[in-house]
């Protein structure tokens, strides 16, 4: 064999472990196999995105062929001399490194130079019906092969800097025996009538970003050297492709997770055996009329208590009954509500799919790999085809295939995930794999709970989500308790045009009854209003306070009477200076107080949510109740189940108070605080006093001027809630109510305060222009961050595939990573000590400014010792701080936290 491109390595061992290498054609033929049984056997519904490109389902076969066709494109980069120079080897039949020739540009970005500059313009490997349209398909297709590893070819790359004319030669003799093997030998003899329409051209752009993810599992399976052992020795292509690329992409590709089939819904029972009788939002969610096709989009708005997670999980199956959707993604604003909402959803998820499958189900988000809930759950291969569960009993506590968290990039490909909204958000930005997300959300439900609770900028990136999901035929899902008309409108608007394809947006009513259900699809809106069950309406009664010792008063009388309370402090700093001023002042020791704040490490603020949920979760009794007082901040707001005799917050947003009433007098409980026993026939009524929330507030003033929030009890409030119209309508409207009344007064509170045109008195418009100025310019910020998945796979230059331009899910200021050691006989010890990842379990997270300002009060590591330290650890921009064993730290401690100010 003569050909110069058997000259070209494709994979190698590192040399100083072996000289083996793989030859480069092999490489490209493995992948183009894998992909090839990839869309052969349909896995991650890859036949069906070729169909939408013009390939009929009979023409799988075709289909397959052609993707495996492109895929052997897909390293044609490393025939650059400057990339073959890498391999330091003795193999004299491998071509001569070419000292004139560097390696400046990535493979991936030299292969499509070589295509762009080169290959593009050689007629000998073109079919006889070519055209300029060919031409642009193959760009297309190309920037997708060649962008294989996450992320498309960068368009700047200088392949004459890489190639030389030998290499060259060898990549046009290589494709020409290409076009051998699957033009001629496979029956490809022609470009099928589809490359030469622009509709289909148009649609294979909008779906290249779905089929990149193709790509990508492609060329990992393909280059695992476990089914694809190294071969050097020449042999026509035809022959290496049958007898062995083929064949080793079957057992290849049969070690991937197989899908499980969906068991039809048929009731409520199957999913939530304790469900005696459906609250009105589920029998709304169980009767509710689907269309016959396409997608949908729901909007559950009611009060806490009405079962909107068990209504959503009903809808959901019955969505996926109907083939609309085959897996669900549940997309949450933290990662304590993703926790929460996780174990949840472990109790249920199984009852969605066939007893004898093994649906995966995943936790997502950053630190999921420190959750034992999750980790315990993930099994390989063999342990899922050794388990065995009694018909109609499966595992309860869930699992999931190794295979979709040995990355996190794979992650949203498992059947079932719960995780923050951000993972999701991920697949429409310039984040490598983000083609992996996208392709896992197609075909998934999206369940969105609080979306009430995201800024300008996340809320215009989740229009772009929802404007995507809907153009790809996905249906969603969104709950809420409190939903301002501005953002249900954006949101509708988002996922209509998606599914419509009109651009004018739809006519919304605004004066709509609570709670309602909202259904939106190809037939049009429908806008259901929902009874509320007697049991959770709801009347919290507001008292306002105007100083810190009023609030210190009423605990101390709580704490007296044998009840339990809580001060929601809006920051960090206030939150630890109430609790040292309340401990002191009342003389209360770690068993009657505690603090809960987002700036604990992570070891410790696990034992204290802990003591939280055991001092005022649902099973919480007198006994443990009674005088304890609980000082937190917004961490407490959400995902933990909390019950509270009294609760004094400070001044917040409407949405923010309400969602914070949720956790007074949630559960009904007897005068000593004891839970009482639900009774459907004689429903037990709460023995406590009414609930009342107190919030520490201004003086009410009418006409306030700008520095009404100028005093130091409310100058961390107004730094954290930027628009203080926001704050004096929620002062306003509650003073004039006296009560939050639910669900009856809930439009009425929420518009009161968030109303587009309202115009706020003359000394806040300052402030409430420029929180309104700063809100636009978030919003364009996201539509910059936001790929234009219509354009097709490849790089734009307003976005931020470099890495040198950062993109985030979330805007915040930039902050640093502070790790707690200790320093004991010469070596440095996680504050967490021995704990699974006791690194990242010590780890806070600080502002940069702030730890700006302090850093020089804080003992570090010397600069020698912390590079050292950071490369053992992994975390290359990692601060340690060193904690004196033998003094009390000057800056944190397992009470306060990280307190230093």
């Amino acid at each position: 064999m003569c050909e110069s491109f058997y000259q070209y390595w494709g994979k190698c061992q590192p040399v100083d472990q072996s000289s083996d290498y793989h030859l480069l054609p092999y490489h490209n033929l493995d992948v183009a196999a894998c992909g090839y049984q990839i869309v052969k056997q349909n896995l991650f519904n890859s036949s069906q995105l070729f169909e939408q490109i013009g390939f009929s389902a009979k023409d799988v076969d075709q289909a397959a062929l052609w993707f495996a066709y492109f895929l052997a494109w897909h390293d044609i980069g490393k025939f650059a001399n400057g990339f073959q120079a890498l391999f330091k080897h003795n193999h004299p039949q491998l071509v001569s490194v070419d000292p004139s020739k560097s390696y400046y540009s990535r493979h991936d970005s030299l292969g499509f130079w070589l295509w762009n500059e080169s290959l593009k313009h050689q007629p000998n490997i073109k079919l006889e019906q070519h055209s300029e349209d060919i031409d642009d398909l193959f760009d297309t297709w190309l920037l997708i092969m060649t962008g294989h590893h996450g992320k498309p070819p960068e368009r700047g790359a200088d392949g004459n800097l890489s190639f030389n004319e030998q290499d060259k030669q060898a990549a046009l003799d290589y494709i020409i025996a290409l076009n051998q093997l699957f033009i001629v030998d496979n029956n490809l003899a022609h470009y099928p009538f589809h490359f030469f329409d622009m509709n289909y051209h148009k649609k294979l752009k909008q779906i290249s970003w779905l089929i990149a993810g193709l790509t990508v599992i492609s060329d990992w399976l393909g280059s695992n050297e476990q089914f694809f052992p190294f071969c050097s020795q020449p042999m026509p292509l035809d022959e290496y492709w049958h007898n062995h690329a083929m064949l080793k992409a079957e057992k290849a590709i049969a070690t991937l997770p197989t899908a499980s089939p969906i068991t039809s819904f048929s009731d409520i029972k199957n999913l939530f055996p304790f469900i005696e009788k459906p609250t009105p939002l589920q029998h709304q969610a169980l009767t509710c009329q689907l269309s016959d096709n396409g997608a949908e989009l729901f909007i559950m708005e009611d009060v806490t208590g009405a079962g909107k997670t068990e209504a959503s999980m009903i809808l959901a199956h019955r969505l996926m009954t109907a083939k609309k959707a085959q897996g669900i993604y549940i997309g949450l604003p933290t990662q304590a509500t993703a926790n929460a909402i996780y174990q949840r959803t472990a109790q249920v998820y199984e009852q969605l799919y066939q007893a004898d499958s093994h649906p995966s189900l995943v936790l997502a988000h950053g630190s999921s790999y420190m959750n034992p809930h999750f980790t315990q759950t993930i099994l390989n291969q063999d342990d899922i085809s050794q388990q065995k569960y009694p018909k109609g009993e499966q595992s309860v506590s869930g699992e999931c295939n190794e295979w979709f968290v040995d990355t996190r990039k794979k992650s949203l490909l498992a059947e079932v995930g719960v995780g923050t909204l951000d993972q999701a958000l991920m697949a429409i930005m310039p984040f490598k794999h983000q083609s992996l997300r996208l392709l896992g959300l197609r075909h998934k439900l999206l369940i969105l709970d609080e979306v009430h609770a995201y800024d300008s900028y996340m809320v215009k990136l989740l229009e772009n989500l929802l404007h995507y999901h809907a153009l790809q035929g996905g249906s969603a899902i969104i709950l809420t308790a409190t939903l301002p008309f501005f953002l249900r409108q954006k949101l509708l608007n988002a996922f209509y045009k998606g599914l419509s394809g009109n651009k004018q947006a739809l006519e919304l009513e605004q004066s709509l009854p609570f709670p309602l259900m909202t259904q939106l699809n190809h037939n049009g809106l429908v806008e259901q209003a929902i009874e509320t069950r007697q049991e959770v309406k709801r009347q919290v009664n507001i008292e306002w306070i105007n100083h810190i010792e009023a609030g210190i008063d009423k605990i101390s009388k709580a704490m007296q009477q044998g009840k339990i309370i809580c001060w929601i402090k809006n920051s960090v700093q206030d939150a630890i200076s109430l609790y040292q001023q309340v401990q002191l002042n009342l003389q209360l020791d770690h068993t009657q107080i505690l603090l809960f704040h987002s700036r604990f490490a992570y070891c410790d603020r696990l034992e204290i949510e802990e003591k939280t949920l055991q001092w005022a979760g649902k099973t919480s009794n007198h006994e443990i109740r009674a005088g304890k007082v609980i000082i937190a901040t917004q961490v407490i707001e959400q995902s933990l189940d909390l019950d509270f005799d009294e609760m004094i917050s400070d001044i917040a947003p409407i949405d923010l108070l309400i969602q914070r009433a949720g956790r007074l007098q949630r559960h009904v409980r007897d005068k000593q605080g004891n839970i009482k026993p639900y009774d459907e026939k004689n429903q037990s009524l709460d023995e406590r006093h009414p609930p009342t929330l107190t919030v520490l507030a201004p003086d009410w003033q009418a006409e306030p001027n700008e520095n009404w929030l100028d005093e130091p009890a409310f100058r961390n409030t107004s730094y954290v809630y930027a628009n203080p119209a926001h704050l004096w309508y929620t002062q306003k409207i509650l003073s004039e109510q006296g009560c939050i009344k639910m669900p009856d007064d809930a439009r009425q509170l929420i518009e009161s305060v968030y109303e587009q045109d309202l115009e706020p008195p003359a000394g806040l418009q300052k402030g409430y222009y420029g929180a309104q100025g700063a809100n636009l310019s978030k919003s364009s910020i996201a539509n910059q961050s936001v790929l234009n998945l219509n354009a097709g796979y490849k790089r734009d230059s307003t976005n931020g595939w470099d890495n040198e331009v950062e993109v985030a899910t979330r805007l915040s200021e930039d902050s640093v990573d502070i790790y707690l050691a200790y320093q004991q006989n010469g070596k440095i010890i996680p504050y967490c000590g021995n704990a699974e990842y006791a690194w990242e379990q010590s780890r806070i997270s600080l502002r940069r400014a702030k730890w700006e300002k302090i850093k020089n009060q804080i003992p570090q590591l010397d600069q020698t010792s912390l590079e050292k330290l950071r490369q053992q650890i992994h975390r290359p921009n990692a601060i340690i701080v060193l904690i004196d064993t033998e003094k009390e730290s000057s800056f944190y401690s397992k009470e306060l936290g990280f307190y230093l100010n």
